[in-house]
Order: structure tokens, then C-alpha cells, then sequence
């Protein structure tokens, strides 16, 4: 049988196990795939400390103590989601609270990319196609401009600019920069985010951000020059404009895990 010491190994190796935190990512549609794959890439020692899942159902979202929300159509996403409460649960899963179903949920983090970065603001209004001059400060939009699909879910008190950067200009590669003052007590952001190579799918930008949220990325408009935020964070949620999930550079999933998902006090198998 095993010796006395191999038995006390196993016995301190436990709670390492139990510390593990489930890390879903939504896979109703978008690039999910493509996030898991980069969360793959991370240090062995890193993923030792994650376990990672693709979530369809309320059932999977409660088992995860965290969640990834990937790009797509963030209004498919509300339709996909839309058929079982699913986005009622996801914002008790985001903000804490009870759900459709009666159950008590401890908020949770959670990481939007794109059309997941539109679903974790507060605000949301549609873009002319280039140019976030048309909106006023925070939470002061008018109703014409808010968008038309529904509720948020919420959870970042920003307000976000759908098609941003034009129709026209479908997709572009621009390096961005991490030196906004809001961010200077996070240098782990501050370093995930410097002169990423950002990639732009008809992507929103950040016009506006309220308390306790800090700007991780801007970079300039390609053709109007304009200054955009293009990635920001609470202390639970982060989203980013742009697809790190579609590039070879995996800081910014690393940055998620370890200041995200490592350091949640929720447990998701409770």
C-alpha cells in the first residue's frame, strides 16, 4: 500500500484540487473555440489552476466560477439566449442576485469580447458608422440613440458605441496603448495591454466610463484620427472592443485568469 508519506501528500495535494475554478466560455455562437484554444496556451502551471468548459445551458453557467463572453452578433446572442430565461440568469450570474428561477447567485467575473464587450455594458447605443461624437456623458444618452434589442445584461458601468469605427471599415489590425491614467494601480493590465496587436471585427468603442472602472486600452480611429477606448475593467469584469482571442499573443487571457478568475471568492459548485 502506499507509504505513510505518499498518504500525507495526497492529503496536502486536496485542497489545491478543490481551489480549482471552472472557467466557462458562452458557445451559443462567436468565437469561442478560438478562446479556448488561447487559454490553452497559457503556463501549464496556470491551467493546473483552471478548469475549462463551454457553456450552452443555465445548468453549465452555474457550474463555472467564471465566464468568457465571446465576439459575434450580439443580437443573435440575445435571441440565441433569449428562448429559456437564459439572459435573466445571466445577469443574476453577472450581477449577483436571483434569476427567474428563485436562485440566489454571488456575482461572478466575466470577460466580453466585442459583441460580448456591447452585453456587459450598461449603456449601449448605435453608432452612425464612425464617430462617437453623438453622445453626452455617461448614463445621460438619449432613448432614441440606446439600443433597440432588449435589455443589457450589464455589469460595467460604461457606455459603448456599437460600429464604432464604420460599416466600411469591416476589419482592421492597429496596435493599441495601455497609459491611461485610470489604469496606473493595475501595471499587470497596464503590461497585458501594451502595443497589443488588437484585431477590429465592425467593433464597438467605449465613449464613456463611470465609477470604479478603469481604461486598459485606446488607440486612434484609422480614419477620423479619434481617440477611443477600446478595452476597460471593474475589479469582476472586463471587456475588450477587439478579438485578443484571434491573435498569437495571449497576455490578455493570461491578465483574465489571474486577476479575474484566480482571484473570485465565488465557487461555482456550490
Amino acid at each position: 500500500g502506499p507509504s505513510t508519506a505518499q498518504t500525507a501528500r495526497a492529503i496536502l495535494q486536496q485542497p489545491l484540487i478543490a481551489m480549482s475554478k471552472t472557467l466557462g466560455i458562452l458557445a451559443l455562437q462567436g468565437a469561442f473555440e478560438e478562446h479556448e484554444a488561447s487559454f490553452r496556451h497559457l503556463p501549464e502551471e496556470l491551467l493546473k489552476s483552471i478548469t475549462i468548459t463551454q457553456v450552452r445551458t443555465v445548468q453549465e453557467l452555474d457550474k463555472c466560477d467564471a465566464l468568457v463572453i465571446p465576439g459575434g452578433e450580439s443580437t443573435t446572442i440575445k435571441i440565441i439566449a433569449g428562448t429559456d430565461n437564459f439572459m435573466d440568469i445571466l445577469r443574476a450570474y453577472v450581477h449577483g442576485g436571483k434569476g427567474s428561477d428563485g436562485v440566489e447567485r454571488p456575482p461572478r467575473p466575466a470577460w466580453g469580447t466585442c459583441a460580448g464587450c456591447i452585453l456587459l455594458s450598461d449603456n449601449v447605443t448605435n453608432g452612425a458608422g464612425g464617430g462617437g461624437g453623438l453622445v453626452g456623458k455617461f448614463g445621460q444618452e438619449s432613448a432614441t440613440k440606446r439600443c433597440k434589442y432588449g435589455q443589457q445584461v450589464g455589469g460595467l458601468a460604461i457606455s459603448t458605441c456599437r460600429n464604432f469605427f464604420g460599416r466600411q471599415i469591416e476589419s482592421f489590425e492597429a496596435p493599441v496603448t495601455s497609459e491611461d491614467p485610470s489604469s496606473v494601480a493595475d501595471p499587470a493590465g497596464r503590461k497585458a495591454f501594451s502595443e497589443f496587436p488588437a484585431v477590429f471585427i465592425r467593433a464597438p468603442a467605449i465613449l464613456e466610463v463611470g465609477a470604479g472602472v478603469r481604461v486598459l486600452a485606446r488607440m486612434k480611429h484609422p480614419s477620423t484620427n479619434e481617440d477611443a477606448a477600446v478595452a476597460a475593467a471593474s475589479d469582476r469584469v472586463l471587456v475588450t472592443c477587439f478579438h485578443p482571442e484571434l491573435v498569437q499573443d495571449y497576455r490578455i487571457h493570461q491578465y483574465f485568469v489571474e486577476h479575474f478568475v484566480l482571484k473570485s471568492t465565488s465557487n461555482g459548485q456550490n
